[in-house]
């Protein structure tokens, strides 16, 4: 039997025991237990200080602005993507020459690029929001905006005349900020795989010596595993206490001035 088949006879049995709180119950918690898969899909791990980019990035590309972010000064430049697209027809419509600009992002030694939201993007959040809604004639005719020409138009005008206005924009507010995080997430996590990978097989770790130095092979003394830096989401700081750690691995006692405790 297809989906649909196995559908219809399961629904009619639900509908025989609608009345019997306790067999309910035990099919409930059976659906829960066994069968009913509770995907939570968990935050992107970032470090806390990009938190207000997000909020910033995610209204700008709302705008129809292409952001660029600098991850080490945490620079923010917002440029219209139409500018950047097509500078012939940005010229036309603004009388604004983008040959005559000056792009910061272009002088960093590195950025992250953030797009307005593709058609289909956009598409998808509106789907989102109609699925939550409670009030079905509301929900109908915005389903029905999407269904006919001119979809984006016409949910745009049914939200604006609508008492959920300013529901709406939170929704899509928060969407897009999580958008934004989970790329945000992806690209810090390669620019720093990037980096590591360069200094490691270009500069490398060195001793005074000249022989190279293994980080895996570095001993991790006790006082850094007690320590609030240790192995924190900062690259600088991890290579900072690795050079200290390669400098006293033969000494007994070791010593760091830049410990701090976990509390």
């Amino acid at each position: 039997m297809d989906a649909q088949q196995l559908l219809n006879g399961i629904l009619p049995i639900l509908h025989s025991v609608k009345e019997d709180k306790e067999k309910l119950q035990r099919i409930l918690d059976f659906l829960l237990e066994e069968i009913y898969e509770n995907s939570i899909e968990e935050e992107p791990k970032v470090p806390e200080k990009y938190r207000e980019l997000v909020k910033s990035i995610a209204q700008n590309i709302d705008c129809g602005s292409v952001c660029f972010i600098n991850p080490e000064t945490l620079e923010v430049e917002e440029i219209p993507k139409t500018m950047l697209d097509d500078p012939y027809e940005y010229k036309m419509h603004t009388g604004t020459d983008s040959d005559q600009q000056t792009f910061l992002h272009e002088d960093w030694e590195t950025y992250i690029r953030f797009d307005p939201r593709e058609s289909h993007e956009s598409f998808g959040i509106m789907e989102g929001f109609i699925d939550q809604l409670n009030d079905k004639t509301l929900k109908n005719k915005l389903q029905n905006a999407l269904n006919n020409r001119k979809p984006f138009a016409n949910f745009k005008n049914i939200i604006e005349t609508s008492s959920i206005r300013q529901v709406w924009f939170d929704y899509k507010q928060g969407q897009l900020e999580k958008m934004v995080w989970k790329e945000l997430a992806y690209e810090l996590e390669h620019l720093e795989e990037n980096i590591k990978k360069y200094c490691e097989g270009i500069n490398g770790f060195y001793n005074d010596d000249g022989t190279k130095i293994d980080p895996d092979s570095v001993p991790v003394p006790g006082l850094c595993i007690i320590c609030r830096k240790h192995q924190i989401d900062d690259w600088d700081e991890n290579l900072l206490c690795l050079m200290n750690r390669n400098d006293q691995r033969n000494e007994s006692d070791f010593k760091c001035g830049a410990f701090e405790m976990i509390c």
